[in-house]
């Protein structure tokens, strides 16, 4: 993407949501993406002992990059809320995650009736 006098841009990656399960890890994991920028850009100095780097505020340096993050985030929390979900099999080990993931109302009825929720007894508990 061309921004500011530089190619440059945000990252989007697979991610997975791991849960408990039985006492162990769940084989499976909920998969999901991870918008990201980083927070610091990198700038090489050199000094008397050689290279070194320092990071700077990215704003400072691709503030167009930061601006149209911030408006894609501000957009994706505007549609969708936080997923919340539940693990156990009983109600006295019933325990509630809270991942750092959005999920849209389509999505979140979609997933609550999906082979993974079933497979493992998840609950949804979107508000």
């Amino acid at each position: 993407m061309n921004l500011d006098d530089k190619i440059s841009g945000f990252l989007i990656k697979n991610e997975g949501i791991s849960f408990p399960y039985r006492g162990a890890w769940a084989e499976d994991e909920l998969p999901s993406m991870m918008l990201s920028l980083p927070k610091g850009f990198q700038v090489h100095l050199e000094d008397e002992k050689g290279k070194y780097y320092v990071y700077e505020d990215i704003r400072e340096h691709l503030p167009l990059t930061h601006a149209f993050y911030e408006e894609v985030g501000k957009y994706i929390k505007k549609h969708t809320k936080l997923l919340r979900f539940s693990v156990g099999s009983s109600t006295d080990d019933v325990q509630e995650l809270k991942p750092s993931v959005r999920v849209s109302r389509d999505a979140a009825a979609e997933l609550a009736s999906s082979w993974i929720f079933t497979t493992y007894s998840l609950v949804l508990n979107m508000a």
